[in-house]
């Protein structure tokens, strides 16, 4: 009876070895499976992206302009510098007031009725100067054809009884082809804006040139 009891005894102890073990080995096992989750279940290391490289465009430069010559008028070429100079063309009903070859002003005029035969009308050529200078007047005066009375606000002689003026009374265009029979007894007929603008300006003396 003894004998069984020990051989009970060494066989419960035995077993209790081998549960050991067995126990052992399973906690064993799951500690390596925690540690290679672990491993498995770690976040990668972050990437860094590659530094992109940017270039800043080099601005186009702004073409400077080139300057445009300011045209010498025809008229005026050939002025001696700093002389004051006005001319006349009967063709082209146009007149040019020129300081050297500078443009001072230029506009439509009207002259001489020169197709009226029985009085002499037409606008004399050549050259001559401004010999004075009025504000306010009546030009007044009468031939064949009757009197006139004309008042005008400037008025500068360069002829005799010819000169530049303005002509509020005229109906018809200045510069048109109307002036042969419906022009002036001579004088030079000139817009109010241009004679005002010459008149300011020219002093007695300053030249004066008329042609065709």
């Amino acid at each position: 009876m003894e004998r069984m009891n020990g051989l009970r005894r060494s066989a419960a102890i035995a077993g209790a070895a081998a549960l050991l073990v067995v126990l052992a080995g399973c906690s064993a096992g799951l500690q390596a499976t925690a540690a290679s989750a672990v491993k498995s279940t770690s976040a990668p290391a972050a990437t860094l992206p590659a530094p992109v490289e940017t270039t800043t465009p080099t601005p186009t430069p702004t073409p400077t302009p080139t300057p445009t010559a300011v045209p010498v008028p025809s008229a005026c070429i050939g002025t001696p510098a700093g002389v004051k100079h006005i001319y006349v063309s009967i063709s082209q009903q146009h007149l040019w007031a020129c300081t050297g070859e500078v443009l001072l002003v230029d506009g439509a005029v009207t002259t001489g009725a020169s197709a009226i035969t029985n009085s002499h009308y037409a606008t004399p050529l050549g050259n001559s100067h401004i010999n004075g200078k009025s504000r306010n007047t009546v030009l007044a005066g009468k031939d064949i054809n009757g009197p006139w009375n004309d008042p005008v606000q400037y008025w500068m002689p360069f002829n005799g009884g010819i000169g530049f003026h303005d002509a509020s009374w005229q109906t018809f265009p200045l510069g048109g082809p109307l002036y042969t029979t419906q022009g002036s007894h001579g004088c030079i007929h000139v817009s109010l804006g241009v004679i005002s603008t010459m008149f300011d300006w020219a002093t007695v003396g300053t030249l004066v040139t008329i042609k065709n």
